[in-house]
């Protein structure tokens, strides 16, 4: 007897880890700078320069660089930057990791803070969040015919597996370069800035993948001369493109998650040599897995009508991914301004990041808890304090209604602020408006037990001479003709033939001869 097997590609999660750090460092403020009576912006990214596995550890290197915008002591009230980075060296306990592995690291800054110790100092706080996952390739065997001397009834089923299609890295480069309006003044200094990824869609094409969204671009700068203003600047800048991705097809499904891992903000010269030019920069590393949803006919079961076949099962896993599905979430809050006394006159800056707190499946679907913190710059009409900052943690439920989400699924969500913006709705109050997008990738998975081999015992004479040659056999119920075949080693064709029978199945107390061949 000769076994003919199908290999399907997959891949699976051979270990993951979340694990947090925290960095801290108390920062010096530079003699040429004066002194700080107030913080008003803080942000921060960890690089990563080297990520080295190593057996059972995970050795990363890298740096947390940090900006803060502070208010001088002075009359004026002047604002400038402060800069700088604390270095990152950790090794981490991965259990099974080894040498050749590619793990992937997600960073996640879960919380910055920026302190005011004394005019000269301040503490820059950061707590980082690290998701290592590391994933394995493998093949999965299914039966899919029998051949040989042998007598023998088989039974197959058609299934649904998601094959892993392509596995590997790109990147996509964005670059444009942008001129100030005509109205704002060269730019002497830059003083603040902001360059987010927003709204992005992937679809996976033939022989590619498409990418389409848009930066969110934000300068607060002063402008050269003597009479320096601040002024500020803020655009979205869309963009569109292809990575190359040979083999893959419109049908397929990707589970392709970008993130920015270079960006870079600079001031150059126009024609007339104004400093009225930006060149925009950033680059994203794309892993790419791309699967197709394949049907496989295999074998589940096997009897012998001449011989005892014994299938012999392993265990496995039926995995199938769904298309992805979008909902996009609309939020309004009204936030109180830190100061009633003091009139808002123009909201200049707003920024959001998302974080996702809980995520569970009832009855209806997925279940999705988090908050918004979202980030103010805005301006006020007194003497003093011009510009005034103000974070806010937005809360936020949504329920993804999809039936297709079970208690046996695995799913990844992937949250974006696609649009953002603030009103005046009085002198103390300020509404804000975003559309929040959220991306799952549903993958259902269920235990199964495959055959892996069979063993045929031949019948002893002693029990062939013994086993009666025809039965009349009756069922007591609704009973297929395979379960019958199998009970009494006697083939389908022959049951079919002798009864006149054309379906699979026989009602409750149904006469059916049986005759042994």
């Amino acid at each position: 007897m000769e076994l003919k097997k199908q290999n399907i590609h997959r891949d699976r999660i051979k270990c993951q880890i979340n694990t947090q750090i925290t960095l801290e460092e108390d920062k010096n403020i530079s003699d040429r700078s004066p002194d700080v009576v107030s913080v008003l912006l803080q942000s921060g990214k960890v690089i990563l320069d080297e990520i080295r596995p190593v057996t059972d550890n995970l050795m990363l290197r890298g740096k947390l660089q940090y900006e803060i915008l502070c208010v001088a002591d002075n009359p004026e009230k002047r604002l400038f930057r402060i800069q700088g980075e604390i270095p990152l060296e950790e090794k981490i306990r991965v259990e099974g990791l080894e040498s050749i592995d590619n793990p992937q690291v997600q960073v996640v800054l879960e919380d910055f803070r920026v302190g005011l110790i004394n005019s000269r100092k301040v503490n820059v706080r950061a707590l980082v969040n690290f998701c290592i996952t590391v994933k394995e390739l493998y093949d999965d065997e299914f039966l899919i015919d029998i051949s040989g001397q042998e007598a023998f009834e088989i039974k197959r089923k058609w299934e649904e597996n998601s094959v892993l299609v392509i596995d590997k890295k790109d990147v996509f480069r964005i670059k444009e370069d942008l001129e100030l309006p005509s109205f704002l003044p060269p730019i002497g200094e830059v003083l603040w800035k902001n360059l987010e990824l927003g709204r992005l869609d992937i679809k996976v094409l033939e022989d590619n993948i498409g990418l389409q969204g848009d930066l969110h671009l934000f300068v607060l700068y002063a402008s050269e001369g003597e009479m320096s203003q601040i002024k500020s600047y803020e655009t979205t800048i869309p963009f569109s493109g292809n990575v190359e991705c040979q083999g893959c097809g419109s049908s397929m499904i990707g589970d392709i998650l970008p993130y920015v891992s270079y960006q870079n903000l600079s001031v150059k010269p126009d024609y007339d040599g104004e400093d009225r030019m930006l060149e925009v920069e950033m680059v994203l590393d794309i892993p790419i897995q791309i699967y197709d949803n394949r049907q496989v006919e295999m074998i589940t079961d096997v009897y012998g009508t001449e011989m005892e076949l014994v299938p012999e099962y392993t265990s496995g896993w039926n995995r199938l991914l769904e298309e992805k599905h979008v909902a996009r979430v609309k939020i309004s809050q009204e936030i109180k301004t830190k100061h009633s006394d003091k009139k808002v006159m123009q909201v200049c800056h707003m920024n959001s990041s998302v974080q996702i707190e809980d995520e569970r499946i009832v009855e209806e679907g997925l279940e999705i808890h988090g908050i918004i913190v979202s980030t103010l710059l805005y301006m006020v009409d007194g003497e003093e304090d011009i510009y005034e900052a103000l974070k806010k943690e937005i809360p936020f439920s949504y329920l993804m209604e999809e039936r297709e989400i079970t208690k046996g699924c695995k799913w990844k969500l992937r949250p974006t602020i696609e649009q953002q913006n603030a009103v005046i709705l009085d002198e103390s109050t300020i509404e804000v408006k975003m559309i929040l997008g959220l991306e799952i990738l549903v993958e259902n998975c269920q235990s199964k037990s495959y055959i892996s081999s069979i063993q045929s015992i031949p019948y002893s004479q002693d029990l062939i001479a013994s086993a009666p040659g025809i039965i009349v056999y009756i069922p007591s119920g609704k009973e297929e003709l395979w379960e019958i075949g199998k009970r009494n080693q006697v083939s389908i064709k022959s049951i079919k033939e002798i009864n006149d029978l054309s379906g699979e199945e026989v009602e409750k107390g149904t006469k059916i001869l049986l005759v042994k061949g």
